[in-house]
């Protein structure tokens, strides 16, 4: 006896939920007949599973009811406490089948409920709908799911770690990023985009905090990949014999500053300070200044005129840096110019990072 497509919209069990039912079926029979519709199990697959293994003679009851996907759905969040990771797989299925009725009776008007032969009553939702519709109905968010397909699409073998619990979607979702990250950097240098030595960088690292990558917003969270110091420690910048480094940091690193810019091999001058003009993200203070320090190495051109260590100007999106600290460099130094991690394209500038926009 095979699976109704109905019930594969919920994964099977795996790792230690499943061996608990084993057990338990082992010890005491199986107590709960298996639902089947059409010939095909319904609910019940983990628990014929185990008694095709223990070679249990299964029970079985048939659904009478006249909307057979709603059961599968209602029984199965009652009876399995899914966290919001499990659920997101779950949903990803879900919006897949919605699609696919979609497809299969797209002359109907949006809204209205269409029965599909005797299978009950379905909603018919167009595709680019069914992802926030599966999210209503399984009790996460639309975007949840995407992240869930992202992950699963590109790393198949996460699906059955996050629905064993073993991984939170979150920290799959995080990872994945890091790797796509860091294999884009492999692969610019390998294209040998950063071309030649450079008088002027700007570096602007995606510093690791140390808390988890939460797409869905988190205050003290940096909503991008990042870098641990030990990986940043191991960019080798293309500077010219002289050359003006722009190192920028937040509060929560400026301390630890020094042993970076000794591991590059400049000299630390002075400290520019951003006032944002906007409160920001901040566990203990809220912060509301960012910091950039001049460093030298050799003899670089370098002639200010006027230029304080305080710039002020209102933050805009996450990171990106104020343009009163571009024109102040243009006014300051001189050469080849380069925006290491920069978040958009230049005039004037050599750019690369992975944020590289075209505003």
């Amino acid at each position: 006896m095979k699976n109704h497509e109905f019930s594969d919209i919920f994964p099977m069990m795996v790792g230690k939920e499943y061996n608990e039912l084993k057990q338990d079926i082992r010890e005491n029979g199986l107590m709960q007949p298996i639902t089947t519709f059409e010939g095909q199990v319904l609910d019940g697959r983990n628990r014929f599973k185990a008694c095709e293994e223990l070679g249990i003679k299964p029970q079985f009851e048939q659904f009478e009811g006249n909307d057979a996907l709603q059961y599968v759905m209602s029984t199965n969040l009652k009876r399995r406490h899914l966290t919001d990771s499990q659920k997101a797989v779950v949903g990803r299925r879900y919006k897949v089948y919605y699609a696919k009725i979609y497809q299969n009776r797209k002359n109907q008007p949006f809204g209205e409920h269409s029965s599909i032969g005797n299978r009950g009553v379905v909603e018919l939702v167009p595709p680019e709908k069914a992802r926030d519709k599966a999210g209503e109905v399984i009790g996460v968010s639309g975007r949840y799911i995407d992240m869930a397909d992202e992950v699963i699409k590109k790393k198949p073998e996460m699906e059955e770690k996050i629905i064993s619990g073993e991984i939170k979607l979150k920290t799959a979702y995080r990872e994945l990023k890091l790797e796509e990250q860091k294999k884009e950097v492999i692969k610019l240098e390998q294209e040998n985009q950063i071309k030649g030595k450079y008088d002027v960088i700007v570096v602007d690292p995606p510093w690791d905090y140390g808390t988890k990558y939460d797409p869905e917003g988190h205050r003290g969270t940096a909503p991008y990949p990042t870098m641990s110091m030990e990986d940043i420690k191991k960019i080798e910048l293309p500077t010219s014999e002289s050359c003006v480094l722009w190192l920028w940091t937040t509060n929560t690193f400026l301390l630890e500053m020094k042993e970076l810019i000794r591991e590059w091999g400049f000299e630390a001058k002075t400290i520019l300070t951003w006032d944002k003009q906007m409160i920001g993200v901040g566990y203990y203070l809220r912060n509301i200044t960012e910091h950039c320090i001049l460093c030298f190495k050799g003899k670089p051109y370098f002639n200010n005129k006027k230029w304080s260590t305080l710039i002020s100007e209102k933050r805009t999106t996450h990171s990106t840096k104020p343009e009163i600290f571009y024109k102040m460099v243009d006014e300051i130094c001189a050469g080849r110019k380069l925006d290491y991690f920069a978040r958009k394209k230049r005039d004037g500038w050599d750019v690369y990072g992975d944020e590289v926009t075209n505003e």
